[in-house]
């Protein structure tokens, strides 16, 4: 069911960068001419809706992870499986992300060729690295600072005028 699903979205997402448009009306239009179940078109909505929405955000993460090679200048298939999976990897942690980056090597098999899908498995391990060492360190911040301990207005000196 999920592989029908970012399927589908990956149709939609290559649809609407060949229109340069960020609005969910062309993937609607897309998404409900489909003869399939409404979980696999609710789960290809939201994949959508989100890769969209945060396409900035992701595309700064792929940036930062490919090696030797410039975003715009993939394909614009392989360049939506690399946004669609990145969105799943960064918004989905409960999904596993070894499901998700062979999802999109599958992908890149029935869409693009078998030679892409050694760059999207490697960017998208480095993607997901990145995240989860990201997520630690603001684990870290976020206990260092609920650990220092505040002050109790009983204990504390009163300050001198």
């Amino acid at each position: 069911m999920r592989h029908q699903a970012r399927s589908y979205a990956l149709q939609a997402l290559y649809q609407a960068e060949l229109l340069q448009s960020k609005a969910m009306k062309h993937a609607d239009r897309f998404l409900d001419q489909l003869e399939t179940s409404p979980e696999i078109k609710e789960f290809a909505r939201e994949l959508v809706e989100g890769t969209l929405q945060h396409r900035k955000h992701l595309d700064r993460y792929l940036r930062r992870n490919l090696e030797h090679w410039k975003l715009n200048r993939l394909s614009t298939t392989v360049r939506n499986i690399l946004r669609l999976a990145t969105y799943e990897l960064y918004h989905h942690p409960e999904l596993s992300h070894s499901v998700v980056i062979d999802e999109a090597v599958e992908l890149c098999k029935d869409f693009v060729d078998d030679t892409s899908h050694g760059l999207t498995n490697r960017v998208l391990q480095r993607v997901y690295d990145q995240i989860t060492e990201e997520r630690k360190t603001k684990a870290i911040a976020k206990k260092e600072e609920s650990s220092k301990i505040k002050p109790d207005k009983k204990t504390q000196e009163p300050e001198s005028k």
